[in-house]
């Protein structure tokens, strides 16, 4: 009777909807093995085509991969890939796949309920059982389980007893572990409880539900349901990756055609700020861009600007011409998360060289001066180009003050992860004029907020500081160590006390923000090379009401064409001059060590010790054998595995890793840090 309450919450959390959900209309790639794949084309295939009225044994797409440690596997570690329902394993990378036990699936319910991890064939981690759902309402009263007669259906009738394990079996679960397509000891294990009536909450409605824990499966029989659709499989492989790793499954993306566009609007509340603007005359600094006077600032209205929507297999991209050309929003397509920071209103704030400036959010082009130059507010044109691989967004505008002609292009290819971006200035004047150019993205990690465990990720060591409130900050134009600076770590916000602006002291090849707690960040990355790259963000006590209402903010990452702000070079009559950055949405890599075009290396240490390296690549890359290589010498090698940007590879390795460096080679590519 001591497992029955594990058992009650696990079922309550894992019951699926009454309703069944409408086939997937295509086949999902994404598997990590082969093997993998033809297991389940043999299990649901037949469910994601329509042509069985059933519920999915495994689930509609495949989801994160891993090499787990594993002791007594080869290596120590084993290749296992989630789904919703399940886990699939490969134990012994030379073994036979001919053979029908090539491929397991884990017991995740016996893990879940009794809270015994298994990492080797002989290994166990003692963790607290599951208690997610304790609210749940269950025929479970002070003396057990209470009699309810008018549920003794005759689906509920007791077929079998498996002796292994010493439970009975109802026919509803006899006859459907029967027709599964794959054998049922390898699908489902052996009953480890007795079936069981709850009383759970079933889109919305409090509902009498059997169910029954088995090794690897969790079955629910709801009376209640279309016949086909009574008896169902938990979400067991999601619910367990959510005990085991602290956050929800993540899936690889549906096959997408190309890179399709769209043109629509968005309405964002916004305060009226045209009567507030102050024509300029000769002889101001900004003319013949207007100021601002605050005072006459107008109320809160909704207005609608025009977008343009871009979108390719893994990402969608959300442009307002309106707003300065900005690229507004990049939606990581497998989590839903937007990488930028995203102002809930429009309003204008008291910064930059206009001395006013809208922090929208997104990605905006700046220039012709220091700061956020003089263009983000006013409209761009925007002009789309079909390409043979992809779509390119085009944004035109004349800059006033100095007469530069702006392009900035954005380049969405189809089936790749990244963000290719290139702002060109060109002078069509008769003389040379000074000109800074950068690009600034706005970033928001953790719900539209940056987190306490937020950090920048530059690859330098030594920052010059721009400008800031930190007291114990030298001046600006000094350097600092990076990121130790007398013992506190400079790359995190939450350490800075008043905002910070700091220009890193070198050209560095990328920079990037990560989130190791939302598992989510950004690398910029450059082939040649950035000449200026500059890092801001607020500190915790900055009145955010300055620039928005709703108390959120944004770090900031700079790519720029000179050193820093206090760099003006000239462009010559007739030349024009380029940024070119590669912005890559990065999640599930649990930290940046480091970014190049083809693809990001994530570091982390476990608790045991271990290191465990995440790996991702930009494109797909179908079959792509894996090194991990420290000081040296190969310390992993995985079997050819499946590297695309929806699924990172997550490789966890033993404890004794230390210092030196880190390499890690694929079949395209190869990212190398150095540990501390």
């Amino acid at each position: 009777m001591k497992l029955l309450l594990p058992i009650f919450l696990l079922v309550a959390t894992l019951i699926i909807p009454a309703t069944p959900v409408a086939a997937a209309p295509m086949i999902p790639d994404g598997f990590a093995d082969p093997a993998f794949a033809t297991l389940w084309m043999r299990a649901d295939r037949a469910v994601a085509t329509g042509s069985a009225r059933r519920s999915w044994t495994y689930g509609a797409s495949p989801g994160e991969m891993r090499y787990e440690r594993f002791a007594g596997a080869p290596g120590d570690a084993r290749l296992v890939q989630y789904f919703d329902k399940a886990r699939m394993e490969v134990n012994n990378p030379g073994g036979d796949r001919r053979s029908p036990w090539f491929v397991t699936g884990g017991r995740l319910v016996v893990e879940l309920i009794t809270g015994r991890m298994q990492t080797g064939f002989n290994d166990v981690e003692q963790r607290a059982p599951d208690r997610i759902g304790a609210r749940v309402s269950a025929l479970l009263g002070p003396d057990g389980l209470r009699e309810r007669p008018d549920l003794a259906l005759p689906a509920t009738t007791i077929v079998r007893y498996e002796s292994v394990t010493g439970h009975n079996v109802p026919r509803a679960f006899r006859d459907f572990m029967a027709a599964s397509p794959v054998d049922a000891l390898f699908v489902f294990g052996y009953p480890i409880s007795e079936p069981y009536w709850a009383l759970v909450r079933v889109g919305g409605k409090e509902l009498p539900v059997l169910f029954q824990a088995f090794e690897r499966r969790l079955l629910t029989f709801n009376p209640a349901n279309p016949p086909r659709w009574q008896v169902e499989m938990g979400n067991v492989g999601q619910h367990y990756f959510l005990w085991r790793y602290g956050r929800p499954l993540r899936y690889a993306v549906p096959p997408f055609s190309g890179v399709t566009a769209r043109e629509t609007t968005l309405t964002l509340p916004t305060y009226d700020y045209s009567g507030a603007l102050v024509p300029t005359s000769p002889g101001d600094p900004i003319y013949p861009y207007p100021r601002l006077d605050l005072a006459r600032v107008g109320s809160l209205q909704p207005r609608t600007y025009r977008a343009v929507v871009v979108e390719n297999r893994f990402l969608e991209l959300t442009f307002l011409p309106e707003l300065g050309g900005r690229l507004y929003r990049a939606v990581i397509k497998s989590t839903g998360q937007n990488i930028f920071y995203q102002n809930p209103v429009i309003k204008p704030a008291p910064f930059g060289q206009r001395g006013w400036w809208l922090g929208v959010g997104g990605l905006e082009w700046a220039a012709p001066t220091e700061e956020h130059g003089y263009l983000e507010a006013f409209p761009w044109n925007l002009a789309l180009e079909t390409q043979r691989d992809g779509l390119v967004v085009r944004m035109t505008t004349v800059e006033q003050q100095r007469g530069f002609d702006m392009t900035a292009t954005v380049r969405l290819r189809a089936d790749e992860g990244s963000i290719a971006t290139i702002l060109v200035v060109q002078n069509r004047t008769g003389s040379a004029q000074p000109l800074q150019m950068w690009m600034n993205a706005a970033l928001a990690p953790t719900a539209n907020r940056v987190g306490p465990a937020t950090h920048f990720v530059v690859p330098v060591d030594q920052m010059i500081v721009h400008a800031t409130e930190d007291r114990a900050l030298p001046p600006p134009r000094a350097r600092v160590e990076w990121t130790l600076h007398q013992n506190r770590d400079l790359s995190r916000p939450s350490t800075w006390n008043g905002y910070v602006g700091l220009f890193a002291a070198r050209p560095t090849p990328f920079i990037g923000l990560y989130d190791p707690q939302a598992d989510a960040g950004v690398a910029a990355v450059s082939s040649t090379g950035f000449a200026g790259a500059k890092v801001f963000a607020f500190s915790s006590n900055f009145d955010r009401r300055l620039f928005t209402d709703d108390g959120s903010d944004y770090a900031e990452l700079w790519c720029g064409a000179q050193p820093t702000f206090w760099d003006d070079p000239p462009l010559d009559a007739g030349e024009q001059r380029v940024i070119a950055a590669d912005w890559i949405p990065l999640q599930g890599l649990g930290d940046l060590a480091t970014a190049s075009d083809h693809g990001a290396l994530g570091v982390q240490r476990r608790v045991d010790g271990g290191l465990t390296v995440g790996v991702v690549s930009v494109r797909i890359l179908p079959a792509a054998p894996v090194r991990v290589i420290h000081n040296g010498r190969e310390v992993f090698r995985s079997t050819t595995v499946v590297l695309r940007p929806d699924l990172p590879l997550a490789i966890e390795l033993p404890p004794g890793i230390a210092g030196g460096t880190l390499r890690v080679e694929t079949g395209g590519f190869a990212l190398e840090t150095t540990l501390s």
